[in-house]
């Protein structure tokens, strides 16, 4: 445990209180943490006090009060629309399992080979737009950074993989600190902790909270680095959600048997996913028709057209989004069919997990969370409800670099950053004042870790 002076000589280096001219001239470094599966409120019901990361960060830095998800709000989408600030139908990753009718081929999250063909990732990642900027970037198992993007890879890459648990997220922490040692300028660290946590015991489970408070103390060993090894005044964190999750306690949920409302006669050449979104592909165009009306019987389901999905959804004018959208009311879940077209294919007809997402956007329980600190940031803000696509205008603002054209709005994003014009401490409060504020609350402060 640190002495409580000493650790008041290193907050007062810290980038809570470097002084605004500081920050106009800081480097842009910036360390980029995605936590899948963490939804808006996983704070609200642990005590502060079990949370002394959590709390240290947003004091000293910017969160909005949710963030508006992608459609669908599955994982692989999501992670690339936070890469490149792209809607779905832009990027054209529309689902964890999609299918190309013209190659015949299936997008599969689990499977390397298949969701590693280059013909997927068509939208410049913001690792590669770094990289053309001058800047050193390294990954930490986001999603396929091992792809080349215009030949080019970044310049480290741990590639994805669900490795559970939250022992390889400090690990690969700890290396993205080396990585700004060794003069690296933009990181990138993912962990799937809350998310298998969520999806197997359930959001609300005493299980996802302890989670949560692993996340939390993982956040207190990167702030004791950040010091320790003198980036505190260097480095900005952006740290992110993919979506959130809802309960599937199945006393509460409607499971939907997909065979039941298909037509035995009609010829389906593609159903890829299941839970709240399916996305269907009939074989004969003559056939659409009949199995959307069979289909538009199941109760809890709305049933699409292509051409009548949400224009809101931004997803409808992909290539990938073939006849028949299916999206599941929250309570309900569509089971997998038993067909081979079936993706990924039935091995269980009730799902063993206790948390779901996928569901609409506009579900509370879907929506997720940014949160931001560093020499860039201001300081105990928080930011009226954001567009998970306006996120991708944060980092090019941060990285300082110039962005490719995005679906977002900076405007919705620009009051979290410092006014590099004022000749104050970020705090906004004087150095007297924050010198006792901090002795009066240091004693406490990251007691017990």
């Amino acid at each position: 445990m640190w002495e409580p002076l000493s650790l008041l000589v290193l907050l007062l280096l810290s980038p809570s209180v470097i002084p605004a001219s500081a920050a106009e001239n800081s480097t842009g470094k910036l360390l980029y943490i995605l936590l899948d599966g963490f939804r808006y409120d996983y704070l609200d019901d642990i005590a502060p006090e079990e949370l002394p990361g959590f709390n240290y960060f947003l004091s000293n830095g910017v969160r909005a009060r949710w963030v508006n998800p992608l459609y669908p709000t599955l994982s692989f989408p999501t992670w690339t629309t936070l890469s490149t600030g792209l809607y779905a139908e832009s990027h054209n990753i529309v689902g964890n399992y999609f299918y190309d009718t013209k190659d015949e081929d299936y997008f599969a999250i689990f499977d390397s080979d298949a969701n590693g063909k280059k013909k997927w990732w068509t939208a410049e990642p913001i690792w590669a737009t770094a990289k053309k900027a001058g800047l050193r970037t390294a990954l930490f198992l986001w999603s396929r950074c091992d792809v080349k993007f215009d030949g080019e890879v970044p310049d480290f890459c741990l590639k994805f993989e669900k490795i559970p648990g939250p022992e390889i997220f400090r690990e690969n922490i700890d290396k993205a600190l080396d990585k700004f040692d060794e003069g690296f300028d933009f990181v990138q660290v993912y962990t799937e902790h809350l998310d298998g946590t969520g999806h197997m015991m359930g959001p609300e489970s005493e299980e996802r909270k302890q989670a949560t408070k692993d996340i939390d103390r993982i956040l207190v060993h990167l702030q004791k680095q950040l010091i320790e090894r003198g980036l505190a005044g260097e480095v900005n964190i952006v740290i992110v959600s993919d979506h959130g999750m809802t309960s599937m306690v199945e006393k509460d949920v409607t499971y939907i048997q997909l065979d039941d409302y298909l037509p035995e006669e009609a010829n389906i050449e593609s159903i890829a996913d299941r839970g709240a979104y399916v996305n269907i592909k009939v074989k004969q165009p003559e056939d659409v028709d009949k199995v959307y009306a069979s289909l538009s019987t199941m109760k809890g389901v709305s049933v699409y057209k292509k051409a009548e999905i949400p224009e809101e959804w931004h997803l409808k004018n992909s290539k990938y989004i073939h006849d028949i959208l299916l999206l599941a009311d929250i309570n309900y879940y569509i089971n997998s069919s038993v067909r081979e077209a079936q993706i990924p294919a039935k091995t269980n007809n009730t799902p063993v997990f206790k948390g779901a997402h996928g569901y609409s956007p506009k579900e509370m329980k879907m929506k997720s969370i940014f949160f931001a600190k560093g020499p860039a940031f201001k300081t105990n803000t928080v930011l009226e409800p954001i567009d998970i696509v306006d996120i991708y205008g944060v980092l090019t603002k941060t990285l300082n670099i110039e962005g490719l054209p995005y679906n977002g709005t900076f405007e919705n994003v620009r009051g979290a950053f410092v006014d590099a014009s004022a000749g104050q401490l970020a705090t906004g409060v004087t150095l007297p004042l924050l010198l006792l504020m901090l002795m009066t609350s240091c004693n406490n402060f990251f007691d017990g870790f």
